[in-house]
């Protein structure tokens, strides 16, 4: 059986696509598509995501699809846009007070610096860790200002928020170090935000564990003086 002829093949290509109500992709679809994965980039930034995205876009404008490659390159540059755009706006809207700030958690060479010590969680809701996870929520309460209030000017979620703090997470001082300026912010930056948040919870949590210890043992004390009253009389 003789292949097609290319001329033959495209013809009976273009055939089938509009028989279904499809058109081919043309080279003034990279624009939109482009522009759809860095707005979709906002929302999350896990390729998956952005790749079954886009797969959806071409299927509602009714055009088909190019080769994986195509898409991998625009999903690339659109993360890399995206991660260009957060660099420039922590940057503009940071000081040189603010940098000095985010700077000194990862200040220290040869010993646990503070944002390592901080990454680690209470293992009990004891005196002395309580004491600790207080200390780390005085550390973070300027820098968690700063960021709820830059945060928002992102136009980001709060799901990328959190995969950027889960980098910070992930990183070493030492790799953070290593990063762009305005990247390293934004991963301190949304760190911060949901730590603090964390912490917060954990002294709620440990307010209410004690409330209760206290309620529990209040009441068996009430209830062993009850016994002995009657007892007595």
């Amino acid at each position: 059986m003789q292949p097609l002829p290319t001329k033959e093949y495209y013809a009976q290509r273009n055939e089938i696509a509009a028989l279904f109500g499809y058109r081919l992709w043309a080279n003034e679809d990279l624009s939109p598509l482009f522009n759809q994965a860095a707005l979709l980039a906002r929302a999350d930034v896990t390729p998956a995501f952005l790749l079954t995205e886009l797969m959806t876009f071409l299927i509602g404008q009714r055009i088909v699809r190019r080769g994986y490659t195509t898409l991998q390159t625009i999903i690339r540059d659109a993360l890399s846009a995206e991660r260009q755009r957060l660099e420039k706006l922590v940057e503009e809207a940071l000081d040189a007070s603010a940098r000095g700030v985010l700077q000194k958690l990862l200040a220290h060479e040869n010993t646990l610096s503070e944002l390592a010590a901080i990454k680690q969680d209470a293992k009990n809701f004891g005196h002395k860790m309580m004491v600790a996870e207080l200390q780390k929520r005085a550390t973070l309460a300027p820098l968690y200002v700063l960021a709820k209030g830059l945060l928002p000017s992102l136009d980001i979620s709060h799901l990328n928020i959190a995969y950027y703090a889960s980098l910070a997470n992930f990183y070493t001082v030492y790799d953070l170090r290593r990063l762009k300026s305005g990247q390293c912010n934004l991963y301190l930056l949304c760190y911060v935000w949901q730590r603090y948040r964390q912490l917060s919870d954990n002294l709620v949590d440990a307010l209410g564990y004690h409330m209760k210890r206290l309620e529990d043992e209040t009441k068996e004390t009430a209830n062993k003086q009850v016994v002995q009253i009657q007892a007595e009389r």
